[in-house]
């Protein structure tokens, strides 16, 4: 099979997992001071919210793509811009970017179109990244969830927890770092093995605020 396409399918598989991760085992009982529930909780009550998430693909060692998605969070609202990098081995042609920009409303999810310059409602558009109170939602009641350490990221007491998603067949595990005041990931790594291919995801979540947003970054006209 062409290196590249072999790639590609393998990147489409666990981005698949990610986003609809909705594993059916039960949530085991941490021994901390603090469980899982009243650290992600502190997440679930955030309304207004914004950061950046930088994201790496590692395939049998190799780098195919990289993202980075910039995200504004304001309940009912949500804005991510998406930039995608596909780096390719051969020089000649070079990396590829892809830009997405998506608006959620109430009434729906558009998505930013340069060819006519302006938002478009879109109902087949997939959310990349969750709002945090939808993350939670899927961490408390999809995932067995165990508590597996402490650890200051960048001066930062974080709580480490780790789950497995129920995905047929791929052994894959997925490790979070909880940002303990907030409850909301400082970093997230998945492990698994995909048709054959070791694949290793690291997303680091920088540049933190929790400031109020105008209305008007969410407005689609």
């Amino acid at each position: 099979m062409n290196q590249p396409i072999r790639l590609l399918g393998i990147i489409t598989i666990l981005t698949c997992i990610i986003l609809l991760n909705s594993g059916c085992t039960q949530q085991q009982t941490p021994t901390p001071e603090e469980t899982i529930q009243t650290i992600l909780e502190k997440a679930a009550i955030l309304e207004t919210v914004s950061y950046q998430i930088d994201t790496t693909f590692v395939i049998d060692g190799i780098i195919p793509q990289t993202t980075t998605m910039k995200i504004w969070q304001k309940t009912p609202y949500l804005k991510e811009d998406v930039t995608i990098t596909t780096i390719n081995t051969n020089s000649t042609i070079g990396n590829i970017t892809t830009n997405l920009s998506i608006i959620k409303r109430p009434e729906g999810i558009y998505v930013y179109d340069n060819t006519t310059n302006s938002y478009q409602l879109n109902s087949q558009q997939i959310i990349p990244q969750p709002t945090t109170t939808d993350m939670v939602q899927n961490l408390l009641n999809n995932q067995t969830l165990t508590i597996t350490g402490t650890e200051n990221l960048s001066g930062i007491p974080t709580t480490i927890i780790q789950y497995h998603p129920n995905q047929g067949g791929n052994t894959t595990t997925v490790t979070l770092w909880l940002w303990n005041d907030r409850g909301v990931p400082l970093k997230e790594q998945y492990t698994s093995t995909a048709e054959g291919s070791i694949v290793t995801i690291t997303s680091t979540y920088t540049n933190y605020s929790f400031e109020d947003l105008a209305d008007s970054l969410f407005s689609v006209e």
